[in-house]
């Protein structure tokens, strides 16, 4: 038998359950609390942050027999919760973004629902709609029927025309940051038997770039080939990541102004398989964290959000060899040079360039 994924096995059923989005979750709940529920909503934000998880949430509680919140015990809640409910109609406009699609949904949206009190429309990836299946869209949201609820959910917002914008209530999904994400993934492995170190649930948090879905979806990648206590070493092997040691000790090289050795551990990764490209993603979070600190101590706690402990020793400990010239023209230069790297005909050079003119404090070419 399939074992569902950690991101569906451990979705919210909830409200409560959500993570780095109370500024909505307030507004929404107060919403559902005072029956004051719009008629169309817009969800903007990056994505897996949770924008039709709070919309599925919502047609469930407009549903639930027992409160103004989901209860998760009556015969509707049920449904949502076994993916039943017939009141919810998902589409996603990457597929289905012609005129065609929204002419359907608004023949089906004139009918009352066959249960419960609510019929709610989620429309993912709004922004993929054509300029006609918006103008269709515009007309249905403009005058709706009583029972319908649409929920448009989008990565682009400005791609979505202010039209529609105008007809719904914006909400913007935030990315959760680090903690909320290492707490949460460390929840879900206690759930699932397996013991997650600190420094391993940061390191999942920070690969995943704010994406809790992300986050669940490499907790259950390395949980499926692991033993049951995990590392920030199995981490690293597992995602086939450079070490982030190998981060820590390029910055000293660069502090030290060791060119020989930088571009000897440049060799070693490249010969060890790496992605350069990463490293470099990786080596550009030192200097941007470096020059917050060097131009105010009071961002240490921004920084310290973006790194392990040992990073920010590193860090904090060869802070006095740059100025802040130095790291703003560090974060130019690799900034630039790692947009050279899918055009460079040797895998290597585009980081070996970095250095050298990091390091030179002058360009090569």
């Amino acid at each position: 038998m399939n074992e569902l994924v950690l991101y569906r096995k451990y979705r919210p059923r909830e409200f409560s359950e959500i993570i780095g989005q109370d500024h909505i979750v307030r507004a929404l709940t107060s919403a559902l609390e005072s029956g004051r529920v719009a008629h169309a909503y817009l969800f903007s934000g990056p994505r897996g942050v949770g924008k039709t998880t709070i919309a599925r949430l919502m047609a469930k509680a407009l549903n639930c027999a027992g409160t103004d919140k989901p209860c998760n015990k009556c015969d509707s809640c049920e449904r949502f919760n076994k993916g039943q409910a017939v009141n919810l109609i998902e589409i996603d406009a990457a597929s289905n973004r012609g005129i065609d699609e929204i002419r359907e949904l608004r023949e089906g949206v004139r009918f009352s629902p066959s249960e419960g009190n609510y019929k709610t429309y989620i429309i993912d990836e709004v922004h993929q709609l054509t300029k006609e299946a918006f103008n269709a869209l515009l007309k249905t949201l403009e005058e709706p029927p009583p029972h319908a609820v649409f929920v448009l959910a989008t990565t682009e917002l400005d791609k979505v025309p202010a039209t529609i914008i105008s007809r719904t209530q914006r909400y913007d999904f935030r990315r959760p940051n680090v903690a909320q994400t290492a707490n949460r993934l460390t929840q879900i492995a206690k759930k699932e038997g397996v013991k997650l170190d600190e420094d391993a649930s940061r390191l999942i948090a920070l690969a995943a770039e704010g994406s809790m879905r992300d986050a669940e979806s490499i907790l259950g990648q390395i949980i499926a080939v692991e033993d049951k206590e995990i590392t920030r070493r199995e981490v690293e092997e597992i995602l086939g990541l450079p070490r982030r040691e190998a981060a820590k000790k390029m910055f000293e090289l660069i502090a030290k102004k060791d060119t020989s050795s930088a571009l000897v551990l440049v060799q070693e990764l490249n010969d060890a398989g790496h992605d350069l490209s990463y490293f470099s993603k990786l080596l550009m979070r030192y200097f941007r964290n470096a020059f917050f600190l060097k131009s105010n101590p009071a961002l240490k706690v921004f920084v310290e959000e973006e790194m392990l402990p040992d990073e920010y020793e590193c860090l904090a400990a060869n802070l006095h060899f740059f100025s802040e010239d130095d790291l703003s023209r560090g974060l130019n230069v690799i900034f630039q040079n790692m947009q050279t790297f899918r055009r460079s005909p040797i895998p290597q050079l585009p980081l070996e360039i970095t250095l050298i003119e990091i390091i030179n404090g002058k360009k090569t070419g």
